[in-house]
């Protein structure tokens, strides 16, 4: 009995054990048996992103006028994330001005102005040596009050009289009337003095070669000569041809204009009497061979350059007026030019940035950092597959930064993996500066690569060890059945035994 009472709870506490459910995991590694393709064409497997180049972007923001770098653009990337498979890219734009109190700038300023006795006659019943004194001094008084490191000095020309011994083409045709001063009572005493001292002819080079010998020899300094005259030279230094126009005298007055601009000076030439421009010359003043017809106008351009617009001058600055437009010119046209504050700031900057099409079509794109100064697209422009940043206006010390990331699709294309992919195709810079517009571009960009590993066929991935077989509260319920079912048939034959 004992022993059919064992085997019966033996094969029920088999039975409840087989009875319990079995769970097991099967973990997709993405590769059948076929090891087939997606649809897109890419196998399962192990994808990643390498960073093949990093380079950077540049492009210097130059004066147009000068070459001088005032600016900066770069790209570079600024984050890469080989598992990811993502690569940020950040743009930089820098203004590298700094605002200068432009008001401590050296000036240095020389008149070099005709004092022949045509100077003394009348123009619209006005002298014309007045002309000049009404726009010198107002031009003295409007530069030394605003620059605090400006000075003026003033030179006359023409001839010593022949009653004094004279010897014409010397330095003897030209007068320092004031060296180099700040004070404005000082300039108007001189400039007051120069109308009442004439001499007979012309020497245009004696006056400029007194000007430069008297400039200061410190370094930093800006220097100006303005250059006036009711007419064209006809002495020079160091020949015997004078008193005659053109020829020798020509070429030596326009050979000193072109040396002092070649040391750096900036030169202003008026020329008053554009009335008289058509007049012909007399035949006796003209060196021999000359023709007979030439006219003031002529000469003029001979010595100073073309004045018709656009005008084509010498060196420098020319100006062929009439004698009631010389305090505009003097005042407005030269002043704001010595006095001109340089802009320290960048305008109208707008940069294309332009992407592979195989970049745009394999990779997610989306902006981490919006920029800090301007607007930019709020997407990609897929008619020419770029993004357009503007900033309208980038002041002194500023610096306006983006960033954006292209992160590789799930279902990029096959045909790029191994390929060598630039992040980029170009970028595209224009600005404006001084009111002059300029465009740069740029082409070299950081270079990434789509590496892929495929997964074997009979290969099986598993990231975490299996569940063991069974479930632990089937366990523990099949057990506790186990121990009911033998407390019950212990019961029942122990009551049997008591009978």
């Amino acid at each position: 009995m004992k022993r059919s009472l064992i085997r019966v709870i033996a094969f029920l506490a088999m039975m409840l054990l087989c009875a319990s459910p079995v769970f097991a995991i099967t973990i997709d590694t993405g590769n059948n048996g076929n090891n087939t393709t997606n649809s897109n064409g890419v196998i399962p497997g192990v994808t990643t992103l390498e960073l093949v180049e990093k380079k950077l972007c540049e492009i210097p923001i130059t004066d147009p006028e000068n070459g001088d770098k005032i600016g900066e653009f770069t790209k570079e990337l600024t984050s890469f994330d080989a598992e990811k498979k993502e690569a940020i890219l950040t743009l930089t734009v820098k203004n590298l001005m700094e605002n200068e109190d432009f008001t401590k700038k050296n000036l240095e300023v020389f008149f070099v102005l005709d004092n022949s006795y045509s100077m003394t006659k009348t123009y619209n019943n006005k002298v014309k040596t007045d002309y000049v004194a009404e726009a010198a001094n107002d031009f003295t008084h409007s530069l030394l009050e605003k620059f605090e490191n400006a000075k003026i000095g003033l030179v006359s020309f023409s001839s010593v009289k022949v009653a004094e011994g004279a010897v014409y083409g010397t330095l003897n045709d030209a007068k320092l009337l004031s060296g180099l001063t700040n004070s404005e009572t000082d300039l108007n005493a001189k400039i007051e003095d120069y109308k009442k001292d004439q001499g007979t002819y012309t020497n245009i080079e004696a006056g400029l070669a007194v000007a430069e010998a008297n400039f200061s020899k410190d370094e930093n300094v800006a220097r100006y000569i303005i250059l006036l005259s009711d007419g064209v030279p006809n002495l020079c230094l160091n020949t015997e041809e004078t008193l005659k126009y053109s020829g020798v005298v020509a070429a030596a007055t326009t050979k000193k204009l072109q040396d002092l601009s070649a040391k750096g000076i900036h030169m202003y030439s008026i020329l008053m009497g554009l009335n008289e421009a058509n007049q012909k010359v007399p035949g006796a003043s003209l060196p021999d061979g000359a023709d007979p017809n030439t006219t003031y106008g002529k000469l003029a351009e001979e010595i100073f350059g073309t004045p018709e617009k656009p005008v084509v001058p010498t060196v420098g600055q020319f100006f062929h007026i009439d004698y009631e437009n010389l305090y505009d010119t003097i005042n407005e046209s030269i002043y704001a030019d010595i006095a001109d504050v340089k802009d320290t700031f960048i305008k109208d900057i707008v940069i294309k940035d332009y992407f592979p099409k195989e970049i745009l079509e394999n990779f997610n794109f989306e902006y981490v950092k919006t920029p800090n100064i301007g607007k930019v697209s709020e997407k990609v422009d897929y008619t020419d597959n770029s993004i357009t940043w503007n900033i309208e206006l980038l002041n002194a010390g500023e610096i306006a930064t983006l960033s954006y990331k292209l992160t590789l699709k799930e279902d990029y294309n096959k045909e790029i993996v191994d390929k060598i992919l630039p992040t980029n195709s170009k970028v595209d810079l224009e600005y404006t500066y001084e009111n002059q517009k300029k465009q740069e571009t740029e082409t070299e960009f950081s270079k990434v690569r789509v590496r892929y590993v495929e997964s074997s066929k009979d290969e099986t991935i598993t990231k975490k060890p299996l569940p063991q077989t069974g479930n632990y509260m089937t366990i523990f319920i099949s057990v506790v059945a186990v121990i009911i079912t033998i407390f019950a048939i212990s019961r029942v034959y122990f009551f049997k035994k008591l009978k």
